[in-house]
């Protein structure tokens, strides 16, 4: 209970702590000669504080906006303001935060920083938010009559809009920040070193030596260096140690603003930390985009091409089994007829003929009978692997047509002895006693075969026909015989 208790006092203890630090901090940054405060950490402080808690709840939300607000209210009486003051400004800088994170929630449960959206939406958050502020602080100057009511307005919303901007890009990067130790190469570590020589020098060049000669400019060089070469987080460490350089060389009198007013070096300066951190991070975060545009698109198109190899292994295997016998893997029927119509349509433009021979196994049902269909499964696997070593390689195509039937065509024969000679071999190969997976003998087995050629006007269908006739024709004769005459089929 105590832990819990702890749990959910911290934060808003850490935040008030950091608040008021923050005060004193934006107050310790007053231009010499000047009550005119160069940044103001609190803004940023105020909107992180009520975006960390609007994550939690509504509830966690009112009760820490109570708190902030109290605790301006009181800050601002204990550095001596007037209550009718401190009353006013608990407004000016509530209006900031909530403005800016009511922005930021506005339609999304979650604010990151992780794209150039990201980034726009929340400089238009900040912008909105600063600019509401100021138009409150510019009214109760207006009220009193005070000074230069325009540079009033101009000096509050820079001033806080920057200071809440980069405040909130350290704080949203932090939370995507995953620490890892980089590989660090001989190459990329003096890559490192020669880019941190080359921009402090730039950067002590022209906020510290420099007196008054304009060349702000050059420093955008660097910027835009290591926001397109580094990673973003480096590009966000980068501004900030940027800003803190430009603003300590302010506040020391030193630099390219040091020969102008003091509300116009404050100015100067803040824009100058906020264009450095908006072209960084722009940049940067536009890289990041694409690189990972490119990933996806690269992983999208790496899963299309599996999915499209995949779906043609598919296919294949489809048009395997469809044209294929499942358990022998020779062709089926249908192929078997699909060849041979190619092959006749050959036959007759070269004056060839083609050769089929029609296969049954005399006393094959015994070995289911005797041994079970598992061993017959067998003896039909061994047939086909018998079939396929006595064959013309290639030329010829075995096929199962069912059962214990198998089919052999022989495409452009020439020489009908060449076939003879075929139909005798696989005669006395079929014959050949086969085993069980037990060793026992299988021996009963013979082959009874239909040999058919065909004719020029014979088609697949017909063929076969005739070789299955034919087959039959050398059953009745007696087992293991073969049709004798070579016929035609038509």
């Amino acid at each position: 209970m105590i832990a819990r208790v702890l749990r959910e006092a911290a934060p808003p203890l850490v935040f008030a702590v950091a608040y008021a630090t923050a005060i004193m901090v934006g107050r310790a940054t007053r231009i010499p000669g000047s009550e005119i405060s160069l940044v103001w950490p609190a803004a940023a402080v105020s909107v992180i504080w009520l975006l960390f808690m609007a994550e939690r709840g509504r509830i966690e939300l009112v009760t820490n906006a109570l708190l902030l607000a109290g605790l301006t209210y009181g800050i601002n009486l204990v550095t001596g303001a007037a209550e009718d003051l401190s009353a006013w400004f608990v407004l000016v800088n509530m209006t900031l935060a909530v403005v800016t994170v009511g922005l930021l929630r506005a339609s999304r449960d979650k604010v990151a920083l992780r794209d150039p959206a990201d980034l726009s939406r929340l400089l238009v958050a900040v912008v909105v938010g600063s600019v509401s502020s100021a138009a409150l602080a510019w009214m109760w100057f207006a009220m009193q009559g005070s000074g230069d009511l325009m540079t009033t307005f101009t000096l509050f919303a820079v001033r806080n809009g920057v200071t809440a901007f980069v405040g909130c890009v350290v704080w949203l990067r932090l939370r995507e920040v995953i620490w890892t130790v980089p590989v660090m190469t001989p190459s990329r570590a003096a890559e490192w070193i020669a880019t941190a020589l080359v921009v402090s020098s730039i950067f002590v060049w022209v906020f510290w030596i420099n007196h008054g000669l304009e060349i702000a400019f050059l420093t955008l060089v660097p910027a835009m260096w290591i926001a397109l070469r580094y990673t973003t987080n480096a590009g966000t460490l980068f501004a900030v140690v940027a800003g803190l350089g430009i603003v300590a060389a302010t506040l020391d009198g030193r630099g390219v603003f040091i020969e102008e007013e003091h509300h116009v070096q404050a100015l100067l300066s803040q824009a100058m930390v906020g264009s450095l951190t908006l072209i960084v991070l722009a940049l940067a975060l536009f890289r990041d985009s694409r690189a990972a545009l490119i990933n996806e698109l690269e992983r999208v198109h790496q899963q299309l091409r599996e999915d499209i190899a995949l779906r043609r292994r598919v296919e294949t295997e489809l048009q395997r089994l469809a044209l294929h016998d499942p358990l022998t893997g020779l062709a089926n029927r249908t192929l078997l007829l699909l060849r041979a119509e190619a092959a006749i349509e050959h036959a007759r433009r070269t004056g060839n003929r083609v050769g089929l021979m029609f296969i049954d196994l005399d006393g094959f049902k015994q070995v289911n009978d005797d041994f079970g269909h598992y061993e017959g499964d067998r003896v039909l696997t061994e047939v086909a692997r018998r079939l396929g070593s006595i064959v013309r390689g290639p030329y010829d195509t075995v096929a199962r047509l069912g059962g214990d039937e198998f089919a052999v065509l022989c495409p452009d024969i020439a020489d009908t002895q060449a076939l003879r000679s075929l139909s005798s071999r696989i005669r006395v190969r079929l014959s050949t006693p086969y085993r069980t997976t037990t060793g026992e003998p299988i021996d009963h087995l013979s082959a009874s075969l239909g040999v058919a050629l065909s004719s020029p006007d014979s088609t697949a269908s017909a063929l076969l026909d005739h070789a299955d006739r034919l087959m039959y024709t050398a059953k009745r004769a007696g087992r293991a015989g073969a049709s004798a005459p070579l016929s035609n089929g038509r």
